[in-house]
């Protein structure tokens, strides 16, 4: 005796009442606004009394395209207020700004060792070459170590820029 069975196939069907998934996220404009935190300081908990600790401040400038190349670059120096130190190791790492709200890693950190003071030849650069003429958000994260010294882990996180260059 033959038994005939029929055959039918599967075929999926969405779930209409879930949302659908979101896109990854992209680099985008920065929303306005945001200050930058400029001051550091000696930590007291270096085992140094408070009398020894000196003060300074991290300073950096706003994101911008370089003048001799399409890139995004960013300088980071420091300034000394009271410190025994004559240099400081300060590195720029470029961050750039995604439609998720976060803020990525972007292009090669700048590590420089310095006197204070900044200007040319005395400041570290971090850069990001722009793959497009995009308006997307750019910032800085500049570190000051200072040299023979222990300070605080405070960074600087310059203001969010929009220029025109993607990574």
């Amino acid at each position: 005796m033959l038994l005939a069975m029929s055959q039918t196939s599967a075929i999926a069907v969405p779930d209409r009442s879930a949302p659908p998934p979101a896109p990854a996220p992209v680099p985008s404009p920065a929303p306005a606004g945001g200050e930058a935190n400029s001051r550091n300081s000696g930590s007291p908990e270096n085992g140094r009394a408070p009398a020894a600790v000196c003060v300074f401040q991290t300073r950096g400038d706003y994101v911008h395209i370089s003048g001799s190349a399409f890139e995004a670059s960013g300088h980071g120096w420091w300034v000394n207020g009271n410190c025994n130190a004559t240099l400081a190791i300060v590195t720029v790492q470029l961050q750039q700004y995604y439609a998720d709200g976060s803020w990525r890693n972007a292009g090669t950190a700048g590590t420089a060792t310095v006197r204070s003071g900044g200007g040319a030849g005395n400041r570290a650069t971090g850069r990001g070459v722009c793959t497009s003429g995009s308006l997307t958000g750019w910032r800085s994260v500049v570190d000051v170590d200072l040299v023979g010294l222990a300070d605080d882990p405070g960074k600087l996180y310059t203001p969010g820029q929009n220029i025109y260059c993607r990574r």
